[in-house]
């Protein structure tokens, strides 16, 4: 019985594509592991975000090979698309795919099996709309990516992602249906949908916030999540959807900032000023019960003085934000913002990234103190130690509560008690309408 394994770099995209990659090998006969030093077939799905990025994927290519010379080694997505002449040159690669080819993965490991001969295949990206024939490998998960989207039509000039996904582009509609009664049908209970720049999202006449209703006729699917959206694609009336409590989508959005100075914004090509960012998140955080808003955030980009830091620092500090992922400037060959004046050493921008992930740790554990005595439901995906469970609320809160019987994939009322570490601690509510909830 042959053995396939993957070793996936970068985004929550890459990880949705690695599982529907491995579930289609599966058809092949194919057991997925993660052991790479065993596998017949090994799998590297690239990333290319970063300069560190491809030094990362050049070093797993090397480490693999190395590790496990008989493997037949592909390597797919991102650093294929942009940069397969240098996997060329590395050597000991049978298989380079590009993003418009890495989900047929399956067909090209055939073709190879047949001639051994070295394939490459990295062509030009379609810009039309799109299907997948194959779900992702999810057996036993609570909760489960959906791709509706891929490619952008934005240029942040920090951003080499559009040349490596090419133009936006969206999911069939009835394809996307397809795939949420499968992953209903194997006991997933929440859909995060995913892509490159979703709030762009546009097949027929759906729209993204149209096609958040899909999912409201589609039984076992209890939760639909927004993974990531950029704040000038999706409007107010998405906060409609989240207040309704008969709606399936959660209270919960995480929009991109990058910079609170309107400065850096523009060197970054952003298209939104602060004040628009500000309003739209003020409002959030109004006419949703509950809301958790996450961002994301660059510091270190050129030009980034101690005052304009000082303006990203201060927003981060007044708006309801209630966590942010914080990532030093790395510069990518081939964007623009190669070329900006106003370097900014990697020291300051450590630090500057460090004083802003601790505001970012005291922001999320001040969110989930705000919920102690309250009750709220939880999607529990599994122990880790002893009869601990842990599990999300819909409003991605991480919460603990014991429980002698099994709680995975289980929806529960918990009475909150405590919060730490960003993280609640709480009790199960015994209640005959939750016993059997989610069950």
């Amino acid at each position: 019985m042959p053995f396939a394994s993957f070793f996936t770099l970068g985004c929550r995209l890459n990880q949705t594509e690695s599982a529907i990659m491995a579930k289609s090998l599966e058809a092949l006969d194919y057991v997925i592991t993660e052991n790479k030093t065993n596998s017949d077939v090994c799998v590297i799905n690239t990333c290319t975000v970063t300069n560190q990025s491809d030094s990362k994927c050049r070093q797993a290519i090397r480490s693999i090979r190395k590790n496990n010379p008989t493997a037949i080694l592909a390597v797919v997505g991102c650093f294929s698309q942009i940069s397969s002449k240098i996997i060329k040159e590395i050597g000991g690669v049978d298989i380079v795919l590009g993003n418009e080819e890495k989900l047929n993965l399956k067909h090209y490991l055939e073709i190879f099996l047949k001639d051994s001969r070295p394939i490459i295949a990295v062509g030009s990206i379609s810009k039309n709309a799109f299907t997948i024939d194959t779900i992702g490998q999810h057996l036993g998960s609570t909760r489960a990516n959906l791709k509706v989207q891929d490619g952008c039509d934005f240029v942040c000039s920090y951003c080499i992602i559009p040349k490596a996904r090419g133009r936006s582009r969206s999911r069939e509609v009835d394809n996307i249906k397809q795939e949420a009664r499968q992953l209903a049908a194997i006991g997933v209970k929440e859909i995060i949908l995913t892509g490159v720049n979703i709030g762009t999202y546009q097949y027929l006449d759906y729209d993204i916030i149209k096609l958040l209703d899909i999912f409201e006729s589609i039984s076992g699917i209890q939760r639909v999540r927004i993974s990531s959206i950029e704040p000038t694609t999706i409007g107010k009336d998405v906060f409609e959807l989240m207040k309704n409590p008969d709606h399936k989508l959660v209270p919960y959005l995480h929009l991109p900032l990058q910079s609170g100075s309107n400065a850096i914004l523009k060197a970054m090509r952003r298209r939104y000023e602060i004040q628009k960012f500000e309003d739209y998140v003020l409002s959030a955080a109004d006419q949703v019960p509950d809301i958790c808003i996450g961002s994301d955030v660059i510091v270190g980009f050129p030009g980034e003085t101690d005052a304009l830091f000082e303006e990203t620092l201060n927003i981060l500090e007044k708006l309801p934000i209630h966590y942010f992922h914080v990532f030093p400037y790395a510069e990518r060959a081939g964007t623009k913002s190669v070329c900006l004046p106003e370097k900014i050493n990697s020291k300051t921008a450590n630090r500057r990234a460090s004083v802003l992930r601790i505001l970012s740790d005291q922001k999320r554990t001040r969110f989930a103190e705000e919920f102690v005595g309250r009750e709220l439901e939880v999607l529990f995906e599994g122990s880790n130690k002893g009869n601990i469970w842990k599990g999300y609320t819909g409003n991605y809160i991480r919460v603990s509560a014991e429980s002698q019987l099994s709680l995975k994939n289980e929806i529960r009322l918990v009475k909150i008690i405590s919060a730490e570490n960003g993280q609640a601690q709480g009790k199960l509510v015994i209640k005959s309408d939750f016993d059997h909830m989610g069950s």
